[in-house]
C-alpha cells in the first residue's frame, strides 16, 4: 500500500514510518507530498498518516503534536508493552528535541536530526535510515520489559 504524509517529516513522522513497515505493512511504500497533494493520493487509494495529513486542519493536530501512540492505538499494537514504552520514548524525544532540556531523550532527536543532515533533508533517505535506529529503540524497549537494565560496570 501507498501510505502519504507531508513533506518534511521529523522525528515522530519517521517513527510512524517505522510502525508501519514493521508491524501493519511490510511492503509500504511512502510518499512525501505537499499537503494541497494528499487529499487526492488518498482519493486514488493512500493511506495518510501523522498530523493533520488526513484533514488538512491543523486544529485536528494531536495537542502534544506527537502521533506515534495514536498510530499504535489505531492498529491495535498498544497490547505490546515496549511499543508503548517506544511510544512514550518517541513523545519525550520528540518534545525534548525542540525543548532543548538536556533529557537522554535528546540523544534520539540527536541522532534523527543528525541523519537529517546527512541526507540533506531527503524524506525517504531520513525515513529509511531511521528504520535500524527504531529496531534498536525497539530492542532496547523489549529488554527493559524483560527486566534488563542495560549495560553494567565492567569494574
Amino acid at each position: 500500500m501507498r501510505w502519504v504524509t507531508r513533506k518534511g517529516v521529523k522525528f515522530d513522522r519517521t517513527a510512524c514510518a517505522w510502525a508501519i513497515k514493521r508491524f501493519i505493512d511490510p511492503e509500504a511504500e511512502f510518499g512525501f507530498l505537499n499537503p494541497e497533494e494528499i487529499p487526492a493520493a488518498v482519493q486514488a487509494g493512500a493511506q495518510a498518516f501523522h498530523n493533520y495529513a488526513w484533514t488538512g486542519n491543523p486544529a485536528d493536530l494531536p495537542p502534544d503534536r506527537v502521533n506515534f501512540p495514536r498510530l499504535l492505538e489505531l492498529y491495535g499494537l498498544n497490547a505490546d508493552p515496549a511499543l508503548v514504552k517506544m511510544a512514550d520514548l518517541v513523545r519525550k524525544a520528540e518534545k525534548a528535541g525542540w525543548a532543548r532540556d538536556g533529557t537522554e531523550q535528546y540523544g534520539l532527536w540527536a541522532i534523527a536530526y543528525g541523519i537529517y543532515r546527512m541526507v540533506a533533508g531527503d524524506d525517504a533517505a531520513l525515513t529509511e535510515r531511521m528504520m535500524p535506529v527504531y529496531d534498536a529503540l525497539y530492542a532496547y524497549c523489549q529488554g527493559l520489559q524483560a527486566g534488563d537494565t542495560g549495560w553494567t560496570r565492567d569494574a
